[in-house]
């Protein structure tokens, strides 16, 4: 049974809900650590991101452009997935050109580029109050949706959401324990690590606890981590996509993550991974070649080469 101050801040709900495996554990982290989730007042930009004293500080703003890009997952998986499926069964090259001659492509493209813009519009309006929600989204308040589809891309939110807040949280680890690497490259490639694994590693205890396969469970949450690293990309201005001296460049991020997702190259996650990729590459106006593949995995992998390539 999980510590009841799981339950005081709706950051350690959302933690205790996605890792209920781990409650315990994430309760003895935040209390050794004196880590605490502040909510600041609302403001542009997106916010989320490990302060001093051991506060991890974020708006709801910046979870609301996460939902909303939650929403492009699906819309991507709409754009993309089938034809991706069938050039693969069929041993063909994924070519845009040629996926956009499809009738009705492009129209489904953009639907995904409006939402995007939607997002940047929210990311950068004055304040909340000036934003208008996309009407065909529905709010976060709303909650899980009964419908399958839409209680899928919850599901994806909270695991993206979780993943986030788990980076941050061993930025304040490695500031409480006096061991921040020297290299801030290494430390933002172990904090992503720590949140992967902080997922992933203990889906077995879960699966036994709750009954739901392991197999399936592991695909899920690897698909929220799959947002989670491409809405970095996502929020990252053009000319920090390539790296910075705080932060390495994205691809070598995306690959730090996929080169341990230990599942098969044609299952839902590299599929899922693939789709919404390849939409914001080309939202970012990446230049995708035609490409070659085998299976889903090795379409994503091509995909991370691309965007290494771009920069």
């Amino acid at each position: 049974m999980a510590d009841q101050s799981t339950y005081e801040d709706p950051i350690k709900s959302l933690l205790d809900d996605v890792l209920p495996e781990r409650a315990n554990e994430l309760v003895a982290l935040l209390n050794q650590h004196t880590a605490q989730f502040r909510a600041l007042e609302d403001q542009s930009g997106f916010n989320l991101q490990a302060g001093a004293y051991g506060a991890i500080q974020y708006t709801e703003r910046s979870f609301r452009q996460l939902w909303l890009f939650g929403y492009g997952g699906m819309i991507a998986l709409h754009c993309y997935s089938s034809f991706i499926a069938i050039l693969r069964d069929n041993g063909r090259n994924l070519c845009i050109s040629h996926i956009d001659a499809i009738p009705g492509q492009s129209e489904t493209n953009q639907i995904f580029c409006r939402l995007m813009q939607a997002i940047e519009e929210l990311k950068t309006s004055l304040g909340e109050a000036d934003f208008v929600w996309p009407e065909t989204i529905p709010a976060p308040q709303d909650g899980r949706s009964e419908d399958a589809e839409r209680a899928l891309v919850f599901d994806l939110i909270c695991v993206a959401a979780t993943y986030i807040i788990l980076h941050e949280l061993k930025h304040v680890v490695f500031q409480s324990e006096g061991n921040v690497p020297m290299d801030p490259w290494k430390e933002e490639c172990a904090c992503d690590a720590f949140a992967q694994e902080m997922i992933l590693g203990q889906i077995k205890i879960y699966s036994e606890q709750s009954g739901f396969p392991e197999a399936k469970v592991k695909e899920k949450r690897a698909m929220g981590i799959a947002l989670a690293i491409i809405f970095i990309l996502f929020i990252t201005p053009k000319r920090l996509v390539c790296g910075s001296v705080t932060h390495p460049s994205i691809h070598a991020r995306w690959l730090g993550v996929i080169r341990n997702i230990d599942l098969k190259g044609d299952g839902h996650f590299w599929l899922y991974f693939s789709s919404l990729a390849l939409s914001v590459l080309r939202y970012k106006g990446v230049d995708v070649l035609p490409i070659a593949f085998d299976s889903y995995k090795d379409l994503s992998c091509k995909l991370v080469q691309t965007l290494e390539n771009a920069i």
